[in-house]
């Protein structure tokens, strides 16, 4: 299973929430992802429980008003949706989707949420006034689903479950793996952000929950490079740098799966994050020099900073 851990109707609030997300995602060479209603359903029901009672975070309480499901994944196949298998981003107090959107990609984790291989899925909702709204977004694989929904076969000797709307359905590991695979292959081998000539790019990290660097004050945006599993079974980063527009380097910290508090990042996503806030309106370059399945790799790319 895949861990992470008012005005409108839904279904036009999903699509704007997904057409900010897959701009991100395409420009950075990744799949884009559909809507669902359904997913969009679970979303808003979460979205109207944190809201309604002033909560944060991902889980729900029974008895409580406004209770849909107690994990992102109950909500999943309370509102309809096949599978269990899926990740949840949420943001607080923001005044649009492109805002909210933005901040999230200024996390870690939560960045890493919205650029998974594994989902083409999503359904996002809001809740709030103008003043500060509550931002969820439920994202799942298709390919998972639609298992879900095929006619029942013998069991093979490995299988799993726990996946489908029904806990106990048995779905067999191969063509789960598989399943992911499908969706993987169509994003390229290799994911970085800021992808190559972005604009704007913020300043700052900004804080989440669960926080990787909770030790680093004042951090600067991270720089991510995550490599496609499906493409690449063993990653190791030889030179990640950072440099401005006169060719000095920036003070940064890598962050990869053994150094990780956590335990969230993948083996083939490593972090670059600069000890200090960016400088606005400026040009960055990025060098990548590491050695994938025995073969070396190189990519060096720039990006430039906003205004904030």
């Amino acid at each position: 299973m895949l861990l992470l851990c008012l005005g409108s109707t839904l279904q036009a609030m999903d699509r704007e929430g997904a057409a900010e997300v897959n701009r991100i995602r395409q420009a950075s060479g990744m799949v884009p992802l559909k809507n669902d209603a359904r997913l969009a359903k679970a979303a808003y029901r979460h979205a109207k429980y944190l809201g309604r009672l002033r909560a944060k975070g991902h889980m729900e309480h029974p008895g409580n008003p406004y209770f849909s499901g107690r994990t992102p994944f109950e909500r999943f196949v309370k509102a309809g949706y096949p599978t269990r298998a899926g990740v949840e981003n949420i943001s607080y107090g923001d005044r649009n989707y492109r805002e909210s959107v933005r901040v999230l990609m200024s996390t870690v984790y939560h960045r890493l949420a919205f650029l998974d291989f594994r989902i083409d899925t999503m359904g996002s909702s809001e809740y709030g006034n103008r003043r500060g709204r509550i931002y969820v977004y439920d994202m799942a694989p298709s390919t998972v689903a639609a298992l879900c929904l095929r006619p029942k076969k013998p069991a093979s000797r490995r299988y799993l479950t726990g996946l489908c709307s029904q806990k106990r359905r048995r779905i067999d590991a191969k063509e789960f793996f598989q399943a992911l695979r499908s969706i993987e292959r169509r994003s390229a081998s290799l994911i970085v952000y800021p992808y190559p000539g972005m604009m704007n790019t913020p300043l700052r990290y900004i804080r989440e929950t669960p926080d990787p660097l909770s030790d680093l004050y004042g951090a600067g945006f991270p720089i991510s490079a995550a490599f496609n599993p499906a493409f690449y079974r063993k990653v190791r980063v030889e030179r990640f740098r950072l440099y401005d527009a006169a060719g000095g380097r920036i003070a940064a910290r890598l962050l990869s799966a053994k150094k990780d508090p956590h335990r969230k990042l993948s083996a083939g996503t490593f972090i670059l994050v600069p000890l200090k806030a960016l400088k606005a309106h400026t040009e960055y370059r990025v060098e990548l020099q590491a050695e994938a399945d025995g073969r070396p790799l190189a990519k060096s790319w720039h990006f430039r900073t906003g205004s904030k």
